[in-house]
Order: structure tokens, then sequence, then C-alpha cells
């Protein structure tokens, strides 16, 4: 039975699109996995955490991403490399990266533990933490995070999908079971212990499937460095401002919610939040591998367009589908569900977060086909629009404290006619992804007209 099974899968596999096959598989694990965090997030979370813990879900887990900053930068610059050492089979220089990315790793893992002890206490302030466990644990969960991007990084790279499939699944599941072990008893402290215990099962599970890939490749190091240093030198700085830029732009909105609106309104975007990222669940699957393939396509000469075409339409149609559905019958389902029923009144929101979702998913599309084709200049024009989005963000909801710096007229003209509200932020989100998908197309485009001249 086993060996028929085996069999059927390697003649599916022999048969289909490799997007296909491998998407397929990730989705039959992830969409249970997705059920399972459905479940943990929206029906274990409100049972056992009261509004204002709620609330510090999301500012505090967008906080301790700072720790994966580092590796982000440097997997940003050296992704294509492994993709094109994997694909050549230059098993040697792959090794000796992979060596040096642990290097780093630890490295940076200390240099981040210092910055987090030296911001922890004026973050905590505004969001309303009190807790010396909670800072404890979020040191924790930062330093076992902090490995997620080069461990998946190297995963997707070496196409190690059915392992990426199976974590899909294992790791939500051990979420779940650690929130209802530690949440009745330590409460949020509790749900940042099974963070960390499910963050390490995935790390550990990746950690397998890698190390046993490149064990059966095993050769001696060969120097790599010379290949890396040129898109290094030009796009190092780039890549580490527009990380830096880009974690805060992703701390802002849940930031502002927490600390200038009320602990019910951070309780009801933790609903928005949750429930708008539908439509990501159908698109997280396809992402997986988008990136791997487009980039094997790019150093085989072969034309990305069709296949960058084809993942759009699917997440365009999958996002109006499931937009449609949030619109429709979101205030139902807080009807039914007693625990999100206090915060019915956030129903409403979803589905226009959800567009915000959808924009979202189809630039990270562009982006990837960009990066496959080694094209890192549009990051140049997204920068400024990124500060221009955080600035502006913070300010708004802060307007309090622009009073000294801004002319009477503008604050009696803002006061009369901006509420400061979560619909504001929402259309503010939808707004920079449409101007962050904007930079993307027009480089999309520009790149595509000079493949088809030549």
């Amino acid at each position: 039975m086993i060996k028929r099974s085996i069999n059927f899968y390697n003649w599916t596999k022999g048969r289909m699109p490799a997007i296909v096959f491998h998407s397929g598989v990730i989705f039959v694990f992830s969409q249970a996995g997705a059920v399972v965090n459905f479940i943990t997030n929206l029906l274990i979370l409100p049972k056992f955490l009261n509004a204002s813990d709620l609330g510090l879900v999301a500012p505090v887990t967008q906080f301790v991403a700072i720790g994966a900053i580092p590796l982000t930068v440097i997997t940003s610059v050296v992704i294509k490399y492994i993709t094109k050492y994997e694909a050549n089979e230059e098993w040697g220089k792959l090794n000796c990266l992979v060596r040096d990315l642990v290097v780093f790793g630890l490295l940076s893992t200390i240099v981040i533990v210092i910055l987090f002890i030296a911001t922890f206490n004026s973050f905590a302030i505004r969001v309303g933490i009190s807790s010396g466990w909670i800072q404890f644990w979020m040191l924790i969960y930062l330093c076992v995070s902090s490995w997620i991007p080069v461990i998946g990084l190297l995963a997707r790279s070496t196409q190690r999908f059915f392992i990426i499939g199976v974590g899909s699944f294992v790791t939500p599941l051990a979420l779940m079971v650690s929130s209802i072990i530690f949440l009745p008893t330590y409460g949020f402290t509790g749900y940042l212990v099974a963070l960390v215990i499910s963050t390490f099962v995935n790390a550990a599970l990746s950690f397998y499937g890698i190390y046993f890939y490149l064990l059966g490749h095993k050769k001696g190091y060969e120097p790599y460095f010379s290949d890396c240093k040129p898109l290094l030198k030009k796009y190092l700085l780039l890549f580490s401002a527009s990380a830096g830029i880009g974690w805060v732009w992703a701390l802002v909105p849940s930031f502002v919610v927490k600390h200038f609106l009320s602990d019910q309104d951070a309780a009801g975007y933790f609903f928005i939040q949750r429930l708008s990222q539908l439509p990501f669940y159908a698109f997280s699957t396809l992402m997986i591998v988008l990136l791997p393939i487009l980039s094997m396509k790019y150093e085989k000469k072969q034309s990305t367009a069709k296949t960058v075409k084809g993942s759009i339409i699917y997440t365009v149609l999958s996002g109006v589908i499931v937009i449609g559905a949030l619109y429709f019958f979101s205030s139902l389902m807080f009807h039914f569900v007693p625990q999100w029923r206090p915060h019915a009144g956030y129903s409403p929101y979803i589905w226009f977060m959800a567009i915000y979702v959808t924009i979202a998913s189809v630039d990270t599309i562009i982006s990837a086909d960009l990066v496959a084709k080694w094209e890192f200049r549009p990051a140049i024009y997204r920068l400024p629009v990124t500060c221009f989005f955080v600035i502006f963000t913070y300010c708004i909801f802060g307007w309090d404290g622009t009073k000294g710096y801004v002319p009477s007229y503008l604050w009696r003209f803002v006061d009369a006619h901006v509420v400061k509200d979560i619909n504001l932020l929402i259309s503010i989100l939808i707004i920079s992804s449409l101007a962050f998908l904007s930079v993307n197309l027009i480089w999309y485009f520009i790149l595509e007209k000079k493949r088809c001249r030549a």
C-alpha cells in the first residue's frame, strides 16, 4: 500500500507542471494548518485573553520580528545565489554559503538581543506591558524566530517542498496544543510560550530536511564571495534600509491602534486582521514555490510571464471570492461564535481589510519575479514611499503631538474632516498597497518591454 502510494506520488509529480504539483502538495497540508490556525487564533485566544491582551498580539509579535531583520537582509541578497548553486550543482559553494549564514546568524542574534533590551521599555510603556515574564518570553521568541528567514529560504531554494508542506501543518498544530496547555493558566505569557514552542518545531523540522539534503551532496567548501561581492556592494545598504523601514511599517498599524485608540478597538483590529487574511491562505501556498520556480526559469533563459500572469489571475480571483463572502457573511459569523459577539461591531471592516491583503499579495508576486530576474532597483523607489506612509500614519493618529509643529488652520481642517479610527487606518493601508504595487508594475512592464525587443 505504501509502495503504491509512493509510486502514485512520483507518477503524478512527473506529469504535472512543477508549480502546480508542489503548490498542490503544500496546499493540502497548509489548508489543514489554516484550519488549525483559525481555531487557535479565533476560538482559543478570544476565550482566554481579554480585550487588552488580544490587542497586544499583533504589536508584540511584530515588534519581536526585529530579530529577523539581519538574516532577512542577507538572504534577500544571496537568495538568487542559493538557487543558482543548487540548480548548477555547485555544492561546495552552497555548503560554504550555508555555513557563513549560520555564523552571521549567531552574531546578528547577539546584536539584536542588545537592541531589544535597550528599546523594550519604551515600547512596553506605549502598549501597556507591565509583566517581566512577557519581556523574558518575547526575548526567547526573538532568538528562536530570528532563524526562520534563513531556514525557510534554504528549504524553499533547495525545493524541500514536502518538508515545507508538513511544517505548514505541524507548526500550527504545535501552537494550538501549546496554547490549550499554557493559556488557561498563564494568559498572554502562555501564548508567548506556545509561540516559542511552535516556532522551534518549525525550525527543527526545516533544519532536518535541509541538513540531510545537503549531507547527500557533501563537498569541500568552495569560495563563493567573489560571486556575491558586486551585489552586496551595490545593494546591501539599500536592503538594510528597506528591511528596517519595512519592519517599522509592518509594526505601525497595530501599534497606533493599541497606543492611540481604545483596548476595544485593539481587540477588534485583532479580529479584522486575522479574518481578512483568508485570501492570503489561498495565495500563501503559491508563494512558497513561486520564487524558486521563477528563478529556475530565469536561469534557464525561459520566460516567466506566463507563470506570473497565471499567479496573478489565481490570486485576484480567489481574493474577490473571499472578499465577497466576507462582505455578506462576516456579520453572521460574529453572531454564531460566542467569543466574537463582544466585537461584532468590527465585522464590517473585515472585507475592506481583505482588499488590502489581496492587493499586497499581487504586489508580492511581482516582487518575486523582479528578484528572480536580479532586478532590485524598484526598492530604491519604494523606500521613500514607505517612509512617507510610516510618518503619515503615525502622525495622523498621534495628531495631538504635532500641535506645535503645524499651522493652526491645518489643525482645524484635520480635526473637522478626519475621523481617526480603524476605517481611516485600513484606507491608508489600501492606498499604500496600491502605491507599492504601482512601483513594481512600472518596473515589471519596463523589463518585459526590453525582453520583447531583445
